[in-house]
């Protein structure tokens, strides 16, 4: 459950962030802010799909979490960079609502 807190501030951090530079120079970060919130529904996806588990195994352990977490991290990363379609759905319903 901490662990989840945790996540959701860091994900809390990380929006405000992107909120505040895209007020800042709109044009030039949209599209990379829209990547980065594809990245980060990944990285969520795959966090849940990895709670789903059973988690009774020899392996799991803190530093067992850690790596995952940041495995998840890095996937989610690179397949943000193909995409799975997220990122065009957020620009066009930013372009909606101008």
């Amino acid at each position: 459950m901490n662990n989840n807190l945790n996540i959701l501030n860091h994900s809390t951090q990380f929006i405000n962030e992107l909120k505040y530079q895209v007020r800042n120079d709109p044009k030039k970060h949209l599209r990379q802010t829209a990547i980065e919130v594809e990245s980060l529904f990944i990285q969520i996806l795959l966090k849940s799909m990895r709670n789903a588990l059973s988690e009774d195994n020899l392996l799991d352990s803190n530093q067992s979490r850690l790596y995952t977490e940041i495995y998840d991290q890095k996937i989610s990363q690179e397949m943000s960079k193909k995409g799975i379609g997220l990122t065009e759905i957020i620009l066009k319903q930013i372009d909606l609502k101008k």
